[in-house]
């Protein structure tokens, strides 16, 4: 019967490792091939060779498979004995068994860099997609996920021609912008709205589009459905508390794509947000194809930019409720029952009267926001969008989250 050694040498693991390595011969083998290799020779089981070495049975198996997470070198030095083994050797075989079942990709200074230029970590931080700005490891892994990556390497930033802006002043969150163009896009493409662009279908349809706003359950979704047999797909996406995004429209494979972002949080915000959207694809589309992508920001001060953009908040505001709607409106705010039947007449969402008034007076009316907060559909408004959404606290990669709404939005 075989009966260990007493060794009480003691492991000097970095000196292994930063030593000539003699034992070049081990490099494809790992500590359990070699340890079933001697039960063979031995005739013996592991049962029996765990008994005399006095080892747990789980503590054998996970030191050979090389899923053990703490590790008792004097277990080693048993083993090491009983293969008849040099200590050297036996670290050699663990890391093999480690390597094998545990592969450990490095974090080198190179991806440091890499994510540092192309990601405003502190930002990423803020809406919950990494936990730390320091765990480049866990930050990697998050990106790779988020974005369907092979390396981090193959992350690659949307490119600089937005519409109407011709680069001349460069945005204050320029990283946040850009991943945030990047995740619609990655969408988009794997949407694939197999759909041409239909212009006289949208502008046939134009007049329906308001009334869907009533139903706060499934209104916004039956728009987007329809919108996608016209070939112009729209996707929500939730923004950065950093960048004062509306919505975009993109040009992917020459269609129109808008995405949405609940900027406000206010329900009426969203409609508002399309339908300035829909502006744009109807009178800038052409200028849109050239420039790949047009942003709505209200950071934009260029004077070109600005009058489009006025042009598109004046069209989406009369199409849902007009000034002139609204004034007539404004005495009876306070008579809930009068606002939400003029409401119905008008084909919006009883929300849309209070939250247009509030922006309009601003501060000439100091209960103006608050009201707006009360009638705004704020369930039924957080039931929609979690349906939708793909959020950076919990986000799945793109492919996945396409799969998922695509039987309910894409159809």
């Amino acid at each position: 019967m075989f009966v260990p050694k007493e060794n009480n040498d003691n492991f000097n693991v970095d000196e292994i490792l930063n030593s000539h390595n003699p034992y070049k011969y081990v490099i494809n083998e790992t500590l359990k091939d070699v340890f079933e290799r001697r039960l063979v020779e031995l005739k013996m089981t592991k049962t029996d060779v765990r008994k005399i070495l006095n080892i747990g049975l789980s503590t054998l198996n996970g030191l050979l498979n090389g899923t053990q997470k703490l590790v008792d070198f004097s277990n080693l030095i048993k083993i090491a004995t009983f293969l008849q083994l040099p200590k050297e050797q036996i670290i050699l075989l663990y890391i093999n068994s480690l390597e094998k079942n545990q592969p450990v990709e490095i974090v080198t200074a190179d991806k440091v860099k890499f994510i540092k230029e192309n990601f405003d970590l502190a930002a990423l931080k803020q809406v919950g997609f990494i936990k730390s700005v320091t765990d480049f490891e866990e930050i990697e892994k998050r990106i790779i996920a988020a974005f369907g990556l092979k390396s981090i390497f193959n992350y690659q930033n949307p490119s600089d021609d937005v519409a109407f802006s011709a680069g001349i002043i460069q945005p204050k969150n320029d990283k946040n912008r850009k991943i945030w163009i990047k995740a619609a896009k990655d969408a988009f493409k794997e949407i694939d709205n197999p759909y041409p662009y239909n212009r006289k279908a949208l502008l046939d349809f134009f007049p329906e589009i308001r009334w869907h706003s009533t139903n706060v359950d499934l209104g916004l979704i039956n728009i987007i459905r329809t919108l996608y047999k016209f070939g112009i797909t729209v996707f929500y996406q939730p923004g950065f508390p950093s960048l004062h995004l509306r919505g975009a429209t993109l040009n992917i494979n020459h269609k129109p794509c808008i995405v949405l972002t609940d900027y406000k949080g206010f329900y009426p915000t969203l409609w508002f947000a399309l339908l300035h959207e829909l502006h744009h694809v109807i009178f800038d589309w052409e200028d849109i194809k050239f420039n790949r992508y047009h942003i709505s920001d209200e950071e934009e001060q260029r004077l070109p930019v600005v009058e489009r953009e006025n042009a598109a908040n004046h069209f989406a505001r009369e199409y849902l409720f007009s000034m002139e709607k609204l004034k007539k409106i404004r005495p009876h705010l306070n008579n809930t029952d009068f606002v939400r039947q003029f409401a119905k007449v008008n084909e919006v969402h009883p929300s849309f009267i209070y939250v247009f008034h509030a922006k309009d007076v601003g501060e000439d009316d100091r209960m103006g926001w608050p009201r707006a907060t009360r009638h705004n559909p704020k369930d039924e408004f957080n039931k929609l969008i979690k349906l939708i959404e793909n959020p950076w606290e919990n986000r799945i990669s793109t492919k996945e989250h396409i799969k998922s709404i695509k039987h309910i939005l894409y159809i």
